[in-house]
């Protein structure tokens, strides 16, 4: 880019380096040429990446268990006899007995237990990327077709 720029400056107060003959009697003037460049500034930003989605959900099972269990039972038997007893040996009445029967019943209890616990940890993990930018750069070219000191 060139860009023409008047030199400020008060006449009479002259650029160090410059020579009588180029003070002449004018005003002085500049002549500028700026070059520029890109720069590369990398840094980061945070950005969603995403989630990770934890869900519990409740399914039901059946399960089979054999139990082995145990019962009374009465037998009967009935044993014909023929003998004759005397009266003091037995009464005539009404007479009841009970026989208490017992047997086991299965019984299912169900508990809860705790068998695994899920732990999610988020940690950082550095890694580099690399990436590729162009960058303009300026060049500037000077032909100097003057003459000097030709004799």
């Amino acid at each position: 880019m060139i860009n023409e720029e008047r030199d400020e400056r008060p006449p009479g107060d002259v650029p160090e380096g410059t020579t009588a003959d180029e003070r002449g009697g004018t005003e002085h003037e500049d002549l500028r040429v700026q070059r520029s460049e890109e720069e590369l500034r990398a840094g980061v930003r945070q950005r969603e990446a995403g989630s990770v989605n934890v869900k519990k959900s409740v399914h039901t099972e059946r399960e089979e268990v054999r139990v082995p269990k145990r019962r009374e039972q009465v037998d009967v038997e009935r044993v014909q006899m023929d003998r004759e007893v005397s009266g003091a040996e037995f009464e005539f009445g009404d007479e009841e007995v009970v026989v208490q029967v017992f047997e086991e019943e299965v019984v299912v209890t169900k508990r809860v237990v705790l068998k695994e616990e899920i732990r999610l940890r988020k940690r950082v993990v550095e890694e580099e990327e690399v990436v590729e930018v162009d960058l303009r750069k300026e060049e500037v070219e000077i032909d100097d077709q003057t003459t000097r000191g030709a004799r």
